[in-house]
């Protein structure tokens, strides 16, 4: 946290891409849930793109503050509200969401787990809307296999995404890889924040391992994604 908490994103994301995927619902929802909203980027998106209802759900409390206070000053408190609750223990009694939410971080609690537990907190015919990091390629370099399987082991490519969407119960409705702008205006202020931190952090393996995900990131990065998927619950 001494590393990512001045910094606006925590994920590859944006307002671009966030927008493509609404768009992408074909329906109106009511209510949607947010799981893993961070400091709220995605959240203000979707407040201004529909005037639903809107949870967003986090277990970072400094992240819900610095949402409070957006929320605030875009008088959007009225609709949008904030919980601080591990993605694991979602529990909303009997309410059911049109759309669930969960930009880069469904993977905390591992993919499959989520299709499988989020799917009840749908209405039927609900729509969950995740991204994941994915291989974009049938043979990676060595250097990605190689960091991937020690940061994420559980990384796949977009056609087992697809195979276990389906599993879970779902009609995949749309897929797209996310734009090189939403990873750009996530490791640019990072590697920046690195060049700040690193003279406090000496022998740090937290700026180690974060620099060596950015340097990957320069010079592999289409090996690799992240991928929107649009999944109805059928």
């Amino acid at each position: 946290m001494q590393i990512f908490e001045p910094l606006e994103s925590w994920g590859p994301n944006s307002e671009d891409d966030t927008t493509k995927a609404f768009k992408m619902v074909k329906h109106n929802p009511k209510r949607i849930l947010e799981v893993g909203c961070g400091k709220g980027n995605s959240t203000l998106v979707l407040a201004k793109l529909t005037n639903a209802e809107i949870i967003a759900t986090d277990n970072e409390e400094l992240a819900l503050g610095k949402l409070d206070e957006k929320l605030m000053r875009h008088s959007l408190n009225d609709r949008v509200t904030t919980k601080c609750v591990s993605m694991t223990e979602l529990d909303f009694g009997t309410d059911k969401f049109d759309v669930i939410w969960a930009e880069a971080s469904a993977y905390i609690m591992g993919i499959e787990n989520a299709l499988t537990k989020w799917r009840s907190l749908l209405i039927e015919e609900g729509v969950l809307v995740f991204s994941d990091l994915v291989w974009l390629t049938d043979k990676p370099s060595k250097a990605s296999i190689n960091h991937w399987k020690s940061d994420y082991p559980d990384i796949q490519t977009v056609e087992t995404r697809k195979s276990q969407i389906i599993r879970a119960g779902y009609e995949l409705k749309h897929t797209f890889t996310v734009s090189d702008r939403a990873w750009k205006d996530y490791y640019e202020p990072l590697q920046q924040r690195l060049h700040e931190v690193t003279p406090m952090m000496e022998n740090s393996q937290a700026v180690e391992d974060i620099q060596n995900e950015v340097s990957l990131y320069k010079s592999h990065l289409g090996e690799f994604g992240y991928q929107f998927f649009i999944a109805k619950k059928v």
